[in-house]
């Protein structure tokens, strides 16, 4: 999981083809348990994980994994949670292609809607 700091390269990844670039060379690496994948050292969190499902899609394939080891650094935690404004991740949205870097809090889950589900 990438902070916005790693935009720049981040977004570069994105550009090239793995087949065609090695894209490791942009960052330091490191492998955990399951040794096949590289993960980042420069990123916040990371993850090893084994792929649970494969689903092709038109133009593109979605791949399902089930997390087995994550990796993380005590100061992107509070009270032993990972702290998403430490973290301070972005994110893609598509079809109009910007990032977002992440914002306030908007309330707590399963709690904002209660009043609703009283209604109904």
């Amino acid at each position: 999981m990438p902070d916005v700091s790693l935009i720049e390269k981040t977004d570069y990844c994105g550009m090239v083809s793995g087949s065609k670039t090695d894209k490791s060379e942009l960052f330091n690496v490191f492998y955990g348990d399951l040794g096949k994948a590289p993960l980042i050292e420069e990123c916040p969190v990371c993850m090893s994980c084994s792929v649970y499902h494969t689903l092709k899609l038109p133009f593109n394939t979605l791949y399902i994994g089930e997390p087995k080891e994550v990796f993380t650094e005590a100061k992107y935690m509070t009270d032993n949670m990972l702290d998403i404004k430490k973290i301070n991740p972005f994110t893609l949205t598509m079809p109009d292609n910007h990032y977002w870097s992440v914002g306030e809090i908007l309330g707590k889950a399963w709690n904002i809607g209660k009043s609703v589900k009283k209604k109904g």
